[in-house]
């Protein structure tokens, strides 16, 4: 975060040094105006003093013009934080859901994978791997063999479905965390920026009706510093627009991942427990027919 503080300050540095231009500007305009005997009215005006910085005059103008600047400026700074903080988060989590899904593709045992799940960084398809794998251990404990074949497989795979359902809520709850508040600087800002606009446009045309002047060179300075509000509330809302979307972006092609993972976890399981039937099917006939030879033996 400091480095986004170092960062701040130096946009404050230098939209403060290119303030000072207008005002030396001014300066020159008044000298000519003297050299040239321009009216004294028009000298009048080009001797206003513009202030050493347009920061400075926006703050100067009044409590609602600086609350509303230093709001915009918190915002675009905690925006661009959630926005990088975001985009490095998530390239590291799509890139352990990668090289666990390559593993889990690899492995011949789900049993041996869950007991090396330590070994691999957390990952969402890692959890749903976790999420699934248990469920369908306490499925295979608690299933009734006295059930037909059919409906105890049903159950299970319902078990293990809605247990992967679950874990996907909670995985894409994760991913969007914070994401809200560049949603919400990106539909704000501007309108912050607006009211500030307007705040300063009132505040403008009230010290043009006290002043008496009508002239171009009254009404523009303070024009200008209240159209900076909504320079800032756009520079605030398009940072925060374009993390958002790029975000979005990288959580839908994870959670992407997540449902296919989870539809391959089912076909798996439901293999498993239809050959597991069939063993069980063929030991129970081989066993009914030993039991029948031993009975007519006898």
């Amino acid at each position: 975060m400091s480095l986004f503080v170092r960062l701040f300050f130096i946009f404050l540095a230098l939209a403060g040094g290119m303030a000072v231009m207008p005002w030396v500007g001014a300066q020159d305009v008044q000298v000519e105006s003297l050299q040239n005997a321009v009216a004294p009215e028009v000298v009048e005006v080009s001797s206003v003093d513009l202030g050493p910085s347009l920061l400075g005059r926006l703050f100067a103008t009044g409590v609602v013009s600086g609350l509303v600047l230093l709001i915009l400026m918190l915002m675009s700074v905690v925006s661009w934080a959630v926005l990088l903080a975001k985009f490095f988060f998530l390239k590291k989590v799509e890139r352990a859901s990668l090289e666990f899904n390559k593993t889990f593709w690899n492995t011949r045992s789900l049993s041996d994978l869950n007991s090396r799940l330590s070994e691999y960084p957390s990952s969402p398809v890692l959890e749903l791997f976790r999420s699934g794998y248990s469920e369908l251990t306490r499925s295979n404990k608690l299933r009734d063999v006295s059930l037909p074949a059919d409906l105890s497989v049903k159950g299970t795979l319902d078990n293990v479905a809605r247990s992967l359902k679950k874990t996907r809520l909670v995985e894409r709850s994760a991913l969007d965390r914070y994401l809200v508040f560049l949603a919400v600087s990106a539909s704000a800002c501007p309108f912050i920026g607006l009211f500030g606009t307007v705040w300063g446009v009132m505040v403008a045309f009230e010290g043009i009706a006290r002043s008496g002047s009508t002239s171009l060179a009254s009404v523009a300075p303070g024009i200008s510093e209240a159209l900076i509000a909504t320079a800032f509330g756009l520079a605030a809302a398009i940072p925060a627009v374009i993390g958002y979307n790029l975000n979005a972006h990288k959580i839908r092609r994870i959670v992407q991942r997540l449902d296919g993972f989870a539809l391959d976890f089912l076909n798996i399981v439901e293999r498993h427990l239809i050959i597991e039937r069939k063993q069980d099917k063929t030991s129970a006939s081989k066993d009914t027919a030993v039991a029948e030879n031993r009975v007519q033996e006898s």
